[in-house]
């Protein structure tokens, strides 16, 4: 099962570390953070775009269909009372010059990304606490 590191990093930040990349995660100043990197709810909206842009980068290679430059926006509301995500909007803006025809294809495609389907099916998540360090 593949797995990554998020470590405290002081403050409110932490970083993510997967497969020899390292990204910060902090939150704005009005939250208590530095701003030193995007909030975890960010890359959760990010996951999600950039999970469908892998999608449609691999099926546009595969069709042969031009698609350079093409943009996946995420707009999401943070219900911090609730603490969740209620609504991810996604809006994909492909080239101009981009087929109409395949326009339907470009929504399957993306309704099929592998975040896209978790988010539709919540995962079990399983929570355990340990002292010393979270590999051990």
């Amino acid at each position: 099962m593949p797995s990554l590191t998020v470590k405290h990093e002081g403050g409110m930040s932490s970083s993510i570390n997967v497969r020899g990349h390292r990204v910060m995660v902090d939150v704005p100043p009005e939250m208590g953070g530095e701003d030193r990197g995007p909030t975890p709810v960010d890359l959760l909206a990010g996951s999600l775009g950039t999970c469908i842009a892998f999608y449609l980068a691999r099926w546009c290679k595969e069709a042969k269909v031009e698609c350079e430059g093409f943009q996946v926006l995420v707009d999401y509301v943070h219900d911090k009372a609730s603490h969740c995500v209620p609504v991810l909007g996604v809006k994909i803006a492909m080239p101009e010059g981009f087929p109409e025809s395949r326009q339907a294809a470009v929504l399957k495609v993306a309704q099929q990304c592998t975040v896209h389907n978790t988010l539709c099916h919540a995962p079990r998540i399983e929570v355990t606490v340990s002292r010393g360090t979270a590999g051990a």
